[in-house]
């Protein structure tokens, strides 16, 4: 029964692969623009005094004329110094605006801001972020599809230098190449808040933002508003920014449990695009896809555990209580022919020719974004050690929280 399953999670992962490796291979069409259109940033802020004038300096230093710039900071509650910090800083400064309101969570800052925003664009970006100069020269050609809802960035950590960092680092190298992969499909449906960029007019016939206190995350519940709507988004890599990532175990799991269990909510929330032929690629594919993912990694992890675990406790109750066995075992390496003629061959051959095109793909996302391979082959290797076995534990955690419906906390 164990091979069969396992046959069954290769299969669809070679299948997703190959699937993947072909639309990353179609040539785009590239779009120019001479416009330059008006644009509004909105920078939603709680205690971020630590960061938001770094935030806000790498969005005066825009490759970008300063009349056609608007800044917004909604400073949304915060207890230390944020409004003390951004008033110093913005003072004798144009087209900056501080707003200040009660902590009302982050959708609700940004709405504030979409109220008051004169930009024909309207780019998100948090207050821990910084974005490159050239990053909206690079967005702007996209806004020539009448059909485009959002562009996002490439997203990479900021100078990572704790082992944490680094392994996250790597992460978002393949992060993006599979954003990349789902813009060529036509099925990309988030806007994270490190650089998301919004036609005005469109974000505010959606509504604006989710005002649902329950929604943990805004940004994947207006991309799937807008995919509903018939919107179209995309990722452009050239458009750089940073964010600083989670340096610390338990707060990369509550990261990871609130994107989770947002992911979770959304996806139920909009359930009605699932196989739906309205929604065309995106519902018949793309969504089923994002559910049986997660399916998949949790049954697929909860295997090789129960196997590892099964396979350790027999090693140590033989080695206690059958003599030599210990030494026979670690000294006696089967041979080749062993090996194939061994019945786990019928899990081998597939876990290693996913396991091989995997590697391919991580060397390809690495080359795609010119990264160098040197420097992060060791942060591979954790990821793939690592991450499979965190996120299905974190997955597991997620659902349980949701089927219990335990208190949402940010």
């Amino acid at each position: 029964m164990l091979q069969y399953i396992i046959w069954i999670i290769s299969f669809i992962t070679l299948w997703l692969i190959i699937v993947w490796l072909n639309f990353i291979y179609t040539k785009e069409e590239t779009t120019k623009t001479k416009k330059q259109p008006k644009i509004t940033f909105a920078i939603p802020a709680y205690n971020e005094e630590k960061t938001i004038i770094k935030t806000i300096k790498s969005l005066l230093k825009l490759n970008y004329p300063a009349e056609k710039k608007e800044i917004i900071i909604v400073n949304d509650g915060s207890t230390d110094k944020t409004e003390q910090t951004v008033k110093k800083f913005i003072k004798e400064k144009e087209n900056i605006i501080l707003i200040n309101q009660k902590n009302n969570g982050k959708a609700s800052a940004i709405n504030t801001a979409l109220k008051q925003a004169t930009g024909q664009l309207f780019a998100v970006l948090d207050a821990d972020s910084y974005v490159e100069k050239e990053s909206i020269n690079h967005i702007l050609p996209h806004f020539e599809n009448k059909k485009t809802g959002a562009v996002i960035s490439r997203i990479k950590i900021d100078k990572p230098k704790k082992p944490l960092e680094k392994l996250q680092y790597f992460e978002y190298i393949m992060s993006n190449m599979l954003r990349k992969i789902m813009t060529n499909f036509g099925t990309l449906s988030m806007t994270p808040g490190v650089l998301s960029v919004y036609n005005t007019a469109t974000l505010r016939k959606a509504g604006g933002f989710s005002k649902d206190k329950n929604n943990m995350t805004e940004d994947l519940e207006i991309a799937l508003r807008l995919k509903d709507k018939g919107y179209n988004i995309y990722m452009e890599p050239k458009a750089i920014t940073y964010t600083k990532a989670p340096n610390t175990l338990k707060s990369l799991w509550q990261q990871r449990i609130r994107w989770s269990r947002g992911y979770i909510y959304n996806h139920i929330k909009y359930k009605h695009m699932f196989f739906s032929k309205k929604h065309g690629i995106f519902g018949i594919f793309q969504l089923p896809i994002n559910a049986l993912a997660i399916i998949l990694l949790v049954i697929n992890m909860s295997i090789i555990t129960y196997n590892l675990s099964n396979n350790l406790f027999q090693f140590i109750l033989r080695s206690l209580t059958i003599h030599n066995y210990f030494i026979t075992r670690i000294t006696d390496w089967p041979t080749l022919k062993q090996l194939i003629l061994a019945r786990n061959v019928q899990i081998s051959i597939p876990l290693t020719i996913a396991f091989i095109l995997s590697l391919y793909l991580m060397t390809f996302a690495m080359k795609y974004f010119k990264e160098s391979i040197k420097k992060n082959y060791l942060r591979a290797i954790a990821y793939m050690i690592i991450m499979p076995y965190f996120t299905a534990a974190n997955w597991i955690t997620s659902i349980y929280k949701e089927i219990k419906r335990s208190k949402r906390k940010w």
